[in-house]
């Protein structure tokens, strides 16, 4: 590419030279018609035939500086003066080059016609004279226009060889530029895919390929996460599930052994852990369909507070075995919502049910514990809101009480058998419907949910 760049410039050079040097001899010609124009008029000649050898010699010299149409110097001094012998035996290369041809075409002066000529007409009182003549440069001939020409020739060249190295450094850079954020990319994908989530790839761009390397980070940090949160959640089954397969265990060898009679009672007990680990199996069962998108909803037009209704009622019973005091209150408006009737009743047996396990029976004051089941409308939702009393939540403990598997450690922990999947499926079922829900510190002391559906 190089080399071709040098020959079109070369030629294109040379060709440039060639053309300016033809209109150069060009204007001159013009002039030389002109002044042959002026002589003929002056002196009365209808024909160049009539125009001396020495005449058109002196014209020749003065047409190279000189148009009579534009001096103030008389022309029949110009003509007459004496012009060195120097001038007259040693032309330069336009005058030997030119010729002039009478009217009828005939070469009169000069080495005659060739093919490729300037004519440039010689018209005298409206009628054409004769014509001078001039042949196209088809290269250059004077010396100090071929060396102009090489010298110049020469500095293109090395201008050229500059600037292609020039141009391949900066390609290089440039190269370099784009390709080093791809290879990380492609780097970082490799290590991805054998599992490396813990790569993490340097940001030191602002532009498009740095929000593609932070668009990676990212993905890397949610893939680690996504790991280890299912790892954490093998973990967390596994140890809810050894628990109560322990306790089964235990008790069948112990009955086994002699150690315990097969009694009503231990095998009440040992129904109790069966159905604990149900409860477990069912709630894994539960948030698994979720996550993989196998739970359906049939969404249908409902009355939400008969569902809120129905569910308080069926736990009346075993509120009053606790000792609790359960109060609902129902605002007067519209409960009407599209959801998922069966999910939604399971969501709010679930809220209950949470709170029923972990209210205790008397607070430090000596006062029975409370229930409140409140049900009112709000900026064009439905909301659903169930307070308890003691015991209560730390703060910073409350924005992780929809976390699977997650339970409080102190007061509301796992001697009332829960595995911490409640509250989990409750969110789920609630984002299903396009609602939000949200834990704060009960006004009663305990843990107040707020669960708010659209309408």
């Amino acid at each position: 590419m190089l080399v071709a760049t040098l020959l079109s410039g070369q030629y294109l050079l040379n060709h440039t030279m060639v053309k300016y040097i033809d209109r150069a001899d060009e204007y001159r010609l013009d002039r030389l018609k002109n002044n042959l124009e002026v002589y003929m008029d002056e002196v009365g000649l209808f024909d160049t035939e009539w125009v001396s050898e020495d005449v058109w010699q002196r014209l020749l010299t003065v047409s190279y500086r000189i148009d009579l149409t534009h001096t103030y110097i008389p022309m029949n001094i110009l003509l007459k003066r004496e012009y060195p012998q120097l001038l007259r035996f040693h032309p330069d290369e336009f005058e030997t080059r030119v010729s002039l041809l009478n009217r009828d075409g005939k070469v009169i002066r000069g080495d005659g016609l060739g093919s490729n000529e300037m004519m440039s007409e010689i018209v005298v009182d409206g009628d054409i004279a004769g014509w001078v003549a001039y042949p196209h440069h088809q290269s250059l001939t004077e010396q100090a226009d071929i060396e102009f020409t090489e010298q110049q020739s020469t500095f293109f060249t090395w201008g050229a060889v500059l600037l292609t190295f020039v141009i391949v450094v900066l390609l290089l850079i440039f190269v370099n530029h784009f390709m080093k954020p791809i290879r990380q990319l492609t780097q970082g994908m490799r290590q991805l895919s054998q599992g490396k989530f813990s790569t993490r790839l340097s940001i030191y761009r602002q532009d498009e390929f740095g929000q593609l390397q932070k668009d990676f980070n990212h993905l890397a940090a949610c893939l680690e996460k996504s790991r280890h949160s299912r790892n954490q959640w093998i973990a967390d089954i596994s140890h809810e599930l050894r628990t109560p397969l322990t306790i089964l265990h235990g008790s069948l060898e112990a009955i086994e052994d002699g150690i315990r009679p097969a009694s009503i009672e231990n095998l009440h007990k040992i129904h109790e852990e069966v159905m604990l680990l149900s409860r477990l199996v069912e709630d894994f069962y539960q948030v698994a369909l979720n996550d993989i998108g196998g739970l359906s909803y049939k969404m249908q037009i409902l009355d939400f507070q008969q569902l809120v209704s129905k569910s308080v009622a069926s736990i009346e019973g075993v509120a009053q075995e606790k000792g609790l005091l359960l109060c609902y209150d129902v605002k007067e408006g519209d409960y009407r919502i599209n959801g998922d009737e069966a999910r939604l009743g399971q969501m709010i047996t679930n809220l209950l049910i949470n709170s029923l396990s972990y209210t205790d029976a008397y607070t430090h004051a000596d006062e029975a514990g409370r229930i409140e089941v409140l049900l009112y409308n709000q900026s064009g939702n439905v909301v659903l809101e169930i307070n308890d009393s003691e015991p209560g939540v730390a703060e910073d403990e409350l924005s992780q009480l929809f976390e699977r598997l997650y339970r409080t450690e102190m007061s509301r922990n796992r001697r009332h058998g829960g595995a911490g999947l409640g509250l989990s499926i409750v969110r789920q079922i609630v984002e299903a419907h396009s609602g939000k829900i949200t834990a704060h510190s009960s006004r009663l002391g305990g843990l107040s949910l707020v669960i708010e559906l659209p309408l």
